[in-house]
């Protein structure tokens, strides 16, 4: 398990968690998962930074925290934050000029995401489940529907 210090929830939080990812991941020797593991993450933190625009109303800024925690096979994501409510899953239009990062994390993690209240503390955490070795049958089936 890895934690990153709190990152203040400021425009530059997403940058911030990228490059604690790719550390993390490349000390572990898992630095072929980066490149998922750091766009969910920039994802999450996003909307976390989102989420916490609107509670201080300027006044004070909220903290946010990324822990990653693998097996080896499977990499789960955590952004702890502390504002209240849920994310939403939305149906963005083509137009729309936001609502789409958890649709795109819904399909990278094949919908193995979801929230949970923290626990004596105000705020939540947004978690998603990377599978980080694909089992061989699954890549001759995508080579054998994709011809």
């Amino acid at each position: 398990m890895s934690a990153t210090p709190p990152f203040a929830a400021l425009p530059t939080a997403p940058g911030m968690a990228r490059g604690f990812v790719q550390a993390a991941l490349a000390g572990w020797r898992l630095g072929e998962s980066s490149d998922i593991a750091e766009l969910i993450t920039s994802e999450l933190v996003s909307n976390a930074v989102a989420a916490s625009a609107s509670v201080l109303g300027g006044i004070g800024t909220l903290v946010i925290r990324v822990c990653l925690i693998t097996d080896g096979n499977v990499l789960t994501i955590e952004v702890w934050d502390q504002a209240p409510g849920i994310p939403v899953l939305l149906d963005a239009d083509r137009f729309a000029e936001s609502g789409r990062g958890l649709g795109i994390i819904d399909a990278l993690t094949s919908g193995k995401w979801g929230c949970r209240q923290a626990i004596s503390l105000p705020g939540k955490c947004v978690w998603a489940d990377i599978r980080l070795h694909e089992e061989p049958g699954c890549l001759l089936l995508g080579r054998h529907e994709s011809r």
